[in-house]
């Protein structure tokens, strides 16, 4: 019983099925071309913490199956600007109270 269970997590990572967000995001991440990846990885760690996995959530709700690399790229740099706005605009409000 176990073995048989075993296989079928083989077979739905072979598909393409199944399997955690991370290896998900990681496929993402691969289908974009080389200086996007380095780039959104740069841009994503200048991230805080929070805002980090906020975007890795929203990252994850993103369907790559009607997207070129292209517009998944123009994609993620949209979301991350929007996460980039956010740390500013919470920067500011310090800044006013200080």
């Amino acid at each position: 019983m176990q073995i048989g269970s075993t296989e079928q997590m083989q077979m739905r990572k072979m598909d393409g099925s199944g399997g955690s967000n991370g290896e998900g995001m990681r496929e993402m991440m691969q289908s974009l071309a080389p200086q996007d990846r380095t780039a959104v990885r740069e841009q994503m760690a200048s991230l805080s913490s929070e805002n980090r996995q906020s975007f890795k959530t929203e990252m994850s709700k993103i369907d790559v199956t009607s997207l070129s690399s292209e517009e998944l790229s123009q994609t993620l740099f949209d979301l991350l600007s929007s996460f980039e706005e956010q740390k500013t605009d919470s920067g500011n409000l310090v800044d006013i109270y200080a």
